[in-house]
C-alpha cells in the first residue's frame, strides 16, 4: 500500500477519521492497434482491436466479482475507453457517464507518430536519458503540468461528487499513472517510479480523512483467468 503520509499519521487518519472512505477504481482501456505499434495515441488513436475487447471482457468479469459495491461508472471519452467502459458497465448493470478530465494527455502533433519517430526527432537515442515526454512539449498538446493539474481536478470532483463511494473511472496510462503519483505524493517529473500501468490493468486509489493512498496499482490477474 502506497500513501503519501508516513505510516502512525496514516493508521490515526484512517482509523479515526469520521467518514468512509471514497475510492476509485481506475481501469486503463484494453488493446488497440496503435498500442502494438507503438504509435502515440493521446486524444486521437484507435478503437480496441480483437484482444482489447477479450481483455475488456474478463476485466469486467473480474470487476464484477470483486463485490466493490461500485455506484458509478465513470470513462474518459475517448473511443477505446468507450468501449472499455461499456463492457464494465453491461457486467455492473449500471450507465457508464462520459468525462472529458479522465482522457490521455493531449500530444498534439506527436499524435499518430511512432515513440521511434519522437525519440529520434529530438536525436533521443542510444545513451540518451531524456523523457521527450517531460523535456519536450508538443505543440498543440499539454505540458505535463497542465495534465498533472486535469488530474488533480479530477481527484478532487471525484470526492466531491462521490463522497464516501466507490466508483469506477475507465481511462488511459497516463492518467492512471499521473494520478496514482498525485495520491502517494510522487511528483509527477518522476512518474516512471511508478512502472507503466498495461492494458485493462486495474489500480485502487482511496481516500479518507484528508488522506490519499493506493491499496493497489497495475493489477491484471484477471488476465490470467482461465479463457
Amino acid at each position: 500500500m502506497l500513501s503519501n503520509v508516513k505510516k502512525p499519521a496514516f493508521q490515526a487518519h484512517t482509523q479515526w477519521a469520521g467518514e468512509p472512505a471514497t475510492r476509485i477504481l481506475f481501469l486503463r482501456h484494453g488493446e488497440t492497434d496503435w498500442n502494438v505499434k507503438r504509435i502515440i495515441q493521446g486524444w486521437k488513436g484507435t478503437g480496441l482491436n480483437a484482444l482489447g475487447k477479450r481483455q475488456a471482457f474478463l476485466a469486467a468479469k473480474r470487476v464484477a466479482g470483486m463485490d466493490l459495491g461500485i455506484s458509478a461508472v465513470l470513462s474518459s471519452d475517448l473511443l477505446r475507453a468507450r468501449q472499455t467502459a461499456a463492457t464494465l458497465g453491461k457486467a455492473l448493470g449500471l450507465a457508464v457517464s462520459k468525462r472529458e478530465d479522465l482522457r490521455e494527455r493531449c500530444f498534439g502533433d506527436w499524435e499518430g507518430q511512432s515513440i521511434d519517430q519522437v525519440l529520434q526527432r529530438f536525436k533521443l537515442g542510444g545513451r540518451t536519458r531524456k523523457d521527450p515526454f517531460l523535456a519536450f512539449d508538443p505543440k498543440g498538446g499539454e505540458t505535463m503540468a497542465v495534465f498533472a493539474r486535469r488530474m488533480g481536478g479530477f481527484l478532487k470532483a471525484a470526492l466531491r461528487e462521490y463522497p464516501g463511494q466507490t466508483v469506477a473511472a475507465v481511462s488511459h496510462g497516463g492518467p492512471v499513472r499521473i494520478a496514482s503519483c498525485l495520491a502517494t505524493g510522487i511528483h509527477p517529473k518522476v512518474y516512471y517510479r511508478l512502472g507503466r500501468p498495461g492494458n485493462v490493468s486495474l489500480t485502487l486509489l482511496a481516500h479518507q480523512g484528508g488522506v490519499w493512498w493506493a491499496e493497489f496499482y497495475n493489477d491484471m490477474a484477471h488476465l490470467e483467468l482461465p479463457r
